[in-house]
């Protein structure tokens, strides 16, 4: 059986060390996946045509065994790559994801320029969730919702997440580990 490989793709002036990704990097580990938390360029003033190029390089292949968890400037991301390829990816899971201009980042309105292939990704991935906080003043829920219609993707809403960051206490974020870990047992059961 070919191993499974988990991405996980941070935001907007983040790196692979902050937040709740090196626990999520364990606990996928703890499922035999090979986990890889790429570092993007520039993240202070990102560039959409670099970061794909970037997770391009370092996802190489994409097949049934690829699993991309997202997170804010992540998600949409992770959704400009898989839109492009030819092959069927796993599943995704995109935390405080956004689709279209956020009024309170208008300096990454580039990333949303161009509308996202919606039936190409939903065709191409089974496995879809997104993830929202009620509270999150960064990527208002409204954006992680409208995201989840446009990919036809079941939406957790939690009341108190703000936008999952580490300084907000966000170290550790066990619903993305218990999704991870239900469409694993999916698979298996199949």
């Amino acid at each position: 059986m070919t191993q499974k490989r988990l991405f996980i793709i941070h935001g907007y002036t983040a790196t692979p060390q902050n937040h709740w990704f090196n626990w999520l990097k364990a606990q996928a580990g703890l499922l035999g996946m090979e986990v890889i938390v790429p570092a993007l360029p520039n993240t202070t003033a990102p560039q959409e045509s670099e970061w794909v190029a970037e997770l391009a390089r370092q996802v190489g292949t994409v097949d049934e065994n690829t699993w991309f968890v997202g997170h804010s400037l992540g998600c949409i991301t992770v959704l400009r790559f898989l839109s492009r390829q030819q092959h069927v990816a796993a599943g995704i899971i995109m935390v405080s994801g956004f689709s279209e201009p956020v009024d309170r980042l208008p300096e990454l309105d580039g990333f949303t320029a161009t509308p996202l292939d919606n039936l190409q990704v939903i065709s191409k991935i089974p496995h879809r969730a997104v993830i929202a906080s009620l509270d999150d003043d960064i990527v208002p829920a409204d954006y992680s919702l409208r995201l989840s219609q446009q990919i036809n993707a079941p939406l957790f809403g939690l009341p108190n997440g703000g936008h999952f960051l580490d300084r907000q206490g966000f170290d550790t974020l066990p619903l993305v580990a218990d999704l991870l870990n239900q469409y694993h047992r999916q698979e298996q059961n199949q």
